[in-house]
C-alpha cells in the first residue's frame, strides 16, 4: 500500500497547530471518559499526540493508512496498551470495542466507503457502544469556505484526497441506524465533536 501521507507526516501537526491553534486536539478529547474501564477503537489517529497525556489509560486498537503516521503513533504511544495496524480497519471475530473514535478521518473517504466503514465497526462494538467523532463540518463563513477549499486542493495534491467537500456525516450515521447525543461545537461550529450510540 503506498504512503500517500509521507510527505505530509514530519509536518502534519506543526501545520495544524499553525493553522488552528489547539480546537482540533481539544475537538478530538472533549468527551474522552472512563478510559481506563473501556476498550477503544481508533481509526485513523494519525501521530497520536493529541493522546499523550492519557495514553497509559488506552486500551485497544489502533489503525492508521498511513506508514509514517503509524510509526510516528507507536513511538508516540509507546506507553499505551494499544495494538497498532496498519491499513483500512477490518472487523476480526471477537474483537469487541465499547468505544470507536473517527478523529479527522471521515472527511478523507467517499459516502460509500463511509458506508462500508461503519458497517465493520457494528460488527465490532458492544451494543451500548459509542462513536466519538470529530471532523470539520461544512463552513457558514466565507473565510471557512476559502481555508476549506485550500484544504482540499492540498490533500489532494499531496495525499491523493478523494473528496472535493465536506460529508454530511449526521445523514449517512442516521442511515446507518446511529443516535447522535451529544455534540460541542469548536470554531463558530466548522469543527464539530460527536457522540452516536
Amino acid at each position: 500500500m503506498k504512503d500517500h501521507y509521507s510527505l505530509l507526516a514530519p509536518y502534519y501537526n506543526r501545520l495544524s497547530n499553525l493553522a488552528f491553534g489547539d480546537q482540533l486536539m481539544w475537538s478530538k478529547t472533549c468527551f474522552l471518559e472512563n478510559l481506563g474501564a473501556k476498550k477503544t477503537l481508533i481509526i485513523g489517529g494519525g501521530a497520536g499526540l493529541d493522546y499523550l497525556p492519557f495514553q497509559k489509560n488506552l486500551t485497544g486498537e489502533y489503525w492508521e493508512i498511513s506508514y509514517a503516521m503509524l510509526s510516528q503513533a507507536k513511538r508516540n504511544l509507546s506507553e499505551s496498551k494499544l495494538t497498532f495496524h496498519l491499513g483500512l480497519f477490518q472487523a476480526e471475530k471477537g474483537e469487541i470495542f465499547d468505544e470507536v473514535w473517527l478523529p479527522f478521518v471521515l472527511d478523507t473517504m467517499r459516502d460509500e466507503e463511509i458506508i462500508s466503514l461503519l458497517r465493520e465497526i457494528r460488527q465490532s462494538v458492544k451494543p451500548e457502544a459509542r462513536i466519538y467523532l470529530a471532523d470539520f463540518f461544512e463552513p457558514k463563513q466565507k473565510y471557512q469556505r476559502l481555508l476549506t477549499w485550500g484544504m482540499i486542493a492540498v490533500f489532494k495534491l499531496l495525499t491523493q484526497h478523494k473528496r472535493a467537500n465536506i460529508p454530511d456525516y449526521e445523514e449517512i450515521l442516521r442511515s446507518e441506524n446511529w443516535t447522535k447525543t451529544s455534540e460541542k461545537e469548536f470554531m463558530n461550529g466548522w469543527v464539530k465533536a460527536q457522540l452516536w450510540v
